[in-house]
């Protein structure tokens, strides 16, 4: 018989302290990139609907083109 290995007080397969503690940390910093990112989004698509509500005072509008010149006609 082979004599059986030294028992590490976890069962299964959990995983140790450290592993424990570094991969909390990672989910720590996803979450932190993710908030970020989501803010940033959000400003993003606030800017944009706010400029695609300006009124239409504000910007020129390309539907009523300028009346063409009657050169012909000396005007």
């Amino acid at each position: 018989m082979t004599p059986m290995t030294e028992l590490t007080g976890s069962p299964g397969f959990a995983a140790p302290l450290a592993g424990k503690k570094l991969s909390r940390r990672r989910a720590v910093a996803l979450e932190l990139v993710a908030t970020v990112t989501l803010t940033i989004s959000l400003v993003v698509a606030a800017t944009a609907v706010s400029l695609g509500n300006r009124s239409p005072v504000e910007r020129p509008s390309a539907a009523a083109p300028a009346a063409p010149l009657d050169h012909a006609q000396g005007r």
